[in-house]
């Protein structure tokens, strides 16, 4: 008896917290563009909580988008200095220095976010390095492998082609020119594939449409009460649907969910990071995360 109140419990507050969110299909003619074959929307929502929402449709058939993400580090595969049971993969940095490295380096990225988990996560948390983080690799050269569990990995091939796949320790992964990893598939084949889990967070989404086409990013605020109280795993899941994902990952989230954009040079925090105060949320570049990696969208140049 008490199993069944309790599944009775989880299935009543999960309806609870689905239930105000947007259904049907979003409408993506009306979203900001931010730059071609880059949309942006945002929404505020009042129920079933405070909620700020932030989705990026990214075009990723247009002849111009093509996508970067975080390297090997100069000292990648030696012990961390601060951890030395785990070797260096890439160094923690923020999503904006990220995005500010890349448009130096010559490439015209105007929208990045956050991607992978990692370790170590112990206090103090200010560790300069990160390892254990899944699926990585960039410009065809491997970062991470996965080590000890299989991990849910955005990819795309040497062909253009993007994906969402499951890479096991051991896997070949031969033929991936880009890769990034999650913590948990919430959307597989159109359908839900999350747990129950009710937590409320600040968090990051990748989605992907079902002809691989377009990329969305999901980036919710959270912990921040009367603003943005975060989102559950499987209101995660519902919301890319409604997106237009046909599969979805649910990435690092909490402290490391960050949106940045470029515009006209100049780069801004579009969310509010968790620890973010009222006055400070208009420039909250202060207060983000240095994280393992992130996924940035760049313009290729117009030809004459």
């Amino acid at each position: 008896m008490k199993k069944i109140f309790c599944s009775l419990i989880v299935l009543l507050a999960a309806f609870y917290l689905a239930a105000a969110l947007p259904t049907g299909s979003c409408d993506w003619s009306n979203a900001e563009k931010v730059a071609p074959g880059i949309r942006l929307k945002m929404f505020t929502l009042k129920d079933p909580r405070p909620l700020n929402i932030m989705a990026v449709q990214v075009d990723l058939s247009h002849p111009r988008i093509y996508l970067r993400t975080t390297g090997r580090d100069k000292d990648w595969g030696k012990p961390m200095p601060d951890f030395p049971s785990m070797k260096i993969e890439t160094k923690r940095n923020q999503v904006g220095n990220f995005l500010k490295e890349q448009r130096k380096l010559g490439h015209d990225m105007r929208l990045a976010v956050n991607a992978a988990p990692w370790r170590p996560w112990t206090k103090p948390y200010n560790h300069k390095y990160s390892g254990n983080i899944g699926l990585a690799i960039a410009d065809r050269e491997v970062v991470a492998v996965p080590s000890s569990r299989p991990v849910p990995a955005f990819i795309i091939r040497n062909n253009g082609v993007a994906d969402m796949i499951t890479v096991k320790p051991g896997d070949k992964v031969d033929g991936i020119k880009l890769a990034v990893s999650g913590f948990d598939f919430v959307l597989r084949d159109g359908k839900q594939s999350c747990d129950n889990n009710m937590r409320l967070e600040p968090r990051t989404f990748f989605g992907l449409s079902k002809d691989k086409k377009k990329l969305y990013f999901l980036v919710v605020d959270g912990r921040q009460k009367g603003f943005s109280e975060g989102f559950a795993y499987c209101e995660g899941a519902k919301f890319l649907k409604y997106l237009g994902a046909h599969d979805g990952i649910n990435m690092d989230g909490g402290g490391s969910t960050t949106l940045v954009t470029c515009k006209k040079d100049k780069v801004a925090v579009v969310n509010s990071p968790p620890g973010t105060k009222p006055e400070k949320r208009k420039s909250p570049d202060k207060y983000t995360r240095p994280v393992a990696n992130s996924v940035g969208v760049c313009l290729r140049k117009i030809r004459p």
